[in-house]
C-alpha cells in the first residue's frame, strides 16, 4: 500500500479486490504498466455508470441521489481501508489544500454526467464528455506544460469536426454521400442535457491536466478521501436547500442505482492511482476507450438506437485524439 511519502513506483494500489501491485519495489517498466492497467480498469468502470444511471432513473430515482450516494460509498470505503492498514489522513498543507479544488472538478464531473442523461441520450452524454482532452490540450498549452503544434493543432480541429459529426442529426447535421445539409427544424438535443455535460468534461479536464501533480509523493487514497469529504459536504448542502433525493422504485432501478455507485467507487480509486505514475496525455490516451464501451454499453442494455454517422463521428475523434497524443508522447 502506498504510504504517505510512497514512491507511486514502490507499492502497491489498492482498489475493490486487493492489492494489484505488491509490496516490493518495482522496476519503473513494471510499474508504469500497471499504471495503465489500473487506468484501463478505471475507464471501463466509469464507462458504465451513466448506463445503470439511466436504469436507476428509470426505476425512479433522481440524479443527486446518486451524486450522494457515490460520494457517502467512496468515503467510507477509503476511510475502512485506511483505517484498516493503519493509514494516516494527514497531507501536507499543499496537498490538502488541493483536494478543495480536487472536488470542486470531480463535482462538476459526477453531477453534470450524471445528471445530463436525465435530459438526453447516454450516447450524445459521453460523446459531449468527450471534449475533454481538447480542452486538456488547451489547458495544458497555456499553463506552459505542453506546446500545441500546428500538426498537433489540425489533429485537435479534426476531432472537434468529428464531435459535430457525431453529434449530427441530434444538432440538426446531416452528412453523407450526399454532402452536408443543416436543418434547425430537427434539432433534437436538449440543451439542458448538453450543458451539463459539457461542464462535466471541464470538471474531467481540470482533474487530469493538474491533477497528477498533487498526487505525487503523497498517499493517493487519502487525497482521494478527502475531496470526497468535501463532495459529500457540498451535495448534503445542496439536497438540504433544493432536495431531489428519491429513491428508486423498482428492482431494475435498484440494480442501475447500486450498479452506478460501485462503478463510481472503483473507477475513482483507480484513476487516483495511476495519476501518480502516468502523465496528463497518458491519461488521456487511455480515456480514449471510453467512448467506444459507453456507446456499446447503450446499445446493448438500454437499446438506444446509434446511427452510422454518430459512429463514424466517434472514430475519427477517437483517431484524431490518439494521434495528437501519440504526436506529444513521441516528441518527449
Amino acid at each position: 500500500m502506498f504510504g504517505i511519502n510512497a514512491d507511486p513506483r514502490k507499492a502497491g494500489a489498492f482498489f475493490p479486490g486487493g492489492s494489484i501491485l505488491n509490496d516490493q519495489p518495482l522496476a519503473q517498466g513494471r510499474g508504469h504498466w500497471a499504471a495503465l492497467g489500473l487506468l484501463l480498469i478505471g475507464t471501463v468502470f466509469v464507462s458504465l455508470i451513466t448506463t445503470f444511471a439511466s436504469l436507476a432513473y428509470q426505476g425512479g430515482a433522481t440524479p443527486m441521489l446518486l451524486v450522494w450516494s457515490r460520494f457517502t460509498a467512496l468515503t467510507l470505503t477509503l476511510f475502512l481501508v485506511l483505517r484498516a492498514g493503519g493509514g494516516t489522513f494527514r497531507l501536507p498543507q499543499r496537498n490538502f489544500r488541493a483536494t478543495f479544488w480536487i472536488a470542486i472538478c470531480l463535482m462538476m464531473m459526477s453531477v453534470g454526467y450524471l445528471s445530463s442523461v436525465a435530459f438526453i441520450k447516454v450516447s450524445l452524454a459521453v460523446i459531449l464528455l468527450y471534449t475533454y482532452p481538447l480542452l486538456v490540450a488547451v489547458f495544458a498549452a497555456l499553463s506552459g506544460r505542453e506546446k500545441i503544434s500546428p500538426l498537433r493543432a489540425l489533429l485537435l480541429v479534426t476531432a472537434f469536426a468529428g464531435l459535430v459529426i457525431a453529434l449530427g442529426r441530434d444538432i440538426g447535421l446531416t452528412v453523407d454521400l450526399a454532402g452536408i445539409a443543416f436543418d434547425p427544424a430537427q434539432i433534437s438535443l436538449d440543451w439542458r442535457g448538453a450543458a451539463l455535460a459539457l461542464i462535466a468534461s471541464l470538471g474531467v479536464a481540470g482533474f487530469v491536466t493538474w491533477g497528477g501533480a498533487y498526487l505525487d509523493g503523497v498517499d493517493s487514497r487519502v487525497m482521494n478521501f478527502w475531496a470526497n469529504l468535501w463532495m459529500i459536504g457540498l451535495a448534503t448542502l445542496y439536497v438540504a436547500i433544493v432536495g431531489g433525493v428519491a429513491l428508486p422504485q423498482s428492482g431494475l432501478g435498484w440494480v442501475g442505482y447500486l450498479g452506478a455507485t460501485a462503478c463510481y467507487v472503483t473507477a475513482m480509486i483507480c484513476w487516483f492511482a495511476s495519476m501518480k505514475t502516468l502523465s496528463p496525455t497518458e491519461t488521456a490516451m487511455t480515456l480514449n476507450l471510453e467512448p467506444a464501451i459507453s456507446l456499446v454499453a447503450a446499445t446493448l442494455v438500454l437499446a438506444e438506437a446509434t446511427s452510422a454517422q454518430q459512429w463514424i463521428g466517434t472514430i475519427i475523434l477517437l483517431i484524431s485524439i490518439i494521434f495528437s497524443s501519440v504526436a506529444v508522447r513521441h516528441k518527449k
